[in-house]
């Protein structure tokens, strides 16, 4: 996997995490450098529409991408 998405303790947000040097070049490519410690420490932390849309963005790219679904009952 080159990108990982799981979803946090605050419902709506999910934390994205890199799996490959593949997903920590392809964010390098999506972020400012100021954000990239963030990013690569695995603290960003995104709505689901954002990490949807990052995630699509991600697979058009040709990136394997892992986004857990949560069902909240």
């Amino acid at each position: 996997m080159d990108l990982i998405t799981t979803p946090c303790d605050v419902a709506g947000l999910h934390r994205l995490s890199i799996g490959s040097v593949v997903g920590a070049l392809w964010l390098q490519t999506h972020f400012p450098s100021a954000d990239w410690d963030t990013l690569l420490a695995g603290q960003a932390s995104f709505s689901s529409d954002c990490v949807d849309s990052l995630m699509a963005d991600a697979r058009s790219a040709g990136l394997n991408v892992q986004q857990l679904v949560v069902v909240e009952s």
